[in-house]
């Protein structure tokens, strides 16, 4: 895994109708829309731009002036996905790539849904208080849109 690299070494830049991310490790993948095919970047952060040891989620897709989607592809450990999460959210933030303002969500795919936790819809909440959508996903390989990321005004 290595140390903090360049950002240029962790930052791709792509104009697919499909974002897919996917962890070898578990099998598990994620897919964003884009259909206007506008540029989006794919950010590696754990074992690339987090910090080496610490506790980072797999990605961060981002398009620019809508949401940076926090994605985690995890095993079974739904709490440990949490704080990865977390952790990257608080990271990311204050990073000098992340656009000022910019809504971030949040994606867990795993193999077991958590059984509905006070805990869980805590963080929830806590996710929607700082302006964005946590969903926690069992459908590999599911699609999604940016939008749902970012919650929905009345």
């Amino acid at each position: 895994m290595g140390g903090k690299k360049a950002s240029d070494d962790c930052i791709e830049a792509i104009r697919h109708s499909k974002v897919k991310v996917h962890d070898p490790g578990t099998g598990m993948s994620a897919i964003l829309l884009n259909r206007k095919r506008e540029r989006v970047r794919r950010i590696r952060m754990d074992g690339c731009l987090a910090p080496a040891g610490g506790r980072a989620a797999d990605l961060v897709v981002s398009l620019s002036k809508t949401v940076d989607v926090i994605i985690e592809l995890k095993g079974g450990d739904v709490a440990h996905a949490i704080t990865q999460v977390e952790s990257t959210r608080m990271f990311w933030r204050a990073h000098s790539e992340y656009e000022r303002g910019q809504t971030i969500g949040g994606w867990i795919v795993c193999t077991e849904f958590p059984r509905a936790s006070l805990k869980i819809g805590s963080y929830r909440e806590r996710f929607r208080a700082h302006g964005g959508v946590l969903l926690i996903s069992t459908h590999n390989a599911e699609e999604r849109s940016f939008s749902d990321f970012v919650p929905k005004r009345p």
